[in-house]
């Protein structure tokens, strides 16, 4: 991806990404992060997005054909580490990552039936409706964009 994605006045972003962040996050949530999620939080650890809006080929609880994406969570206090505490609170499936969201509807990254390289799913409804989004994180950045209301 050429573009950033990262608004340029950004709130919410965590230190600067190390390898030993990575590495500590990892052991934590028990997962490997995709490759393509720790490159663009090494040119930003978390924050708002520029490219706010995601495609959908269903309708969701955000609008018919799109979800709203305005911020992603990096590695650090707030960000993915929060994962465990929010699917217990929020009654989330297990084996998950939560990458965005913000209570009632959530972006994860879906461990459920990999150990590496995930789909990136939608959780609505506390759970109730899972959609996939994209085969990977890769798929998923790149399917950002700005959305023009009509």
């Amino acid at each position: 991806m050429n573009k950033s994605i990262w608004q340029t006045d950004n709130e919410g972003q965590q230190e600067p990404l190390t390898d030993e962040a990575v590495a500590k996050a990892e052991e934590i949530l028990q997962v490997k992060l995709p490759e393509s999620y720790i490159d663009i939080l090494r040119e930003q650890n978390g924050g708002y997005l520029l490219y706010d809006a995601y495609p959908t080929s269903v309708p969701t609880s955000w609008a018919d054909d799109h979800i709203h994406v305005d911020h992603l969570k990096g590695i650090g206090e707030g960000g993915i580490l929060e994962t465990g505490y929010l699917i217990e609170e929020w009654g989330l499936p297990k084996h998950i990552v939560l990458i965005s969201g913000d209570g009632h509807t959530w972006i994860a990254l879906d461990y459920r039936k990999t150990s590496e390289n995930p789909p990136v799913i939608l959780i609505e409804d506390d759970g109730e409706t899972i959609i996939e989004l994209a085969p990977d994180f890769l798929v998923f950045l790149e399917g950002l964009c700005q959305w023009e209301e009509e």
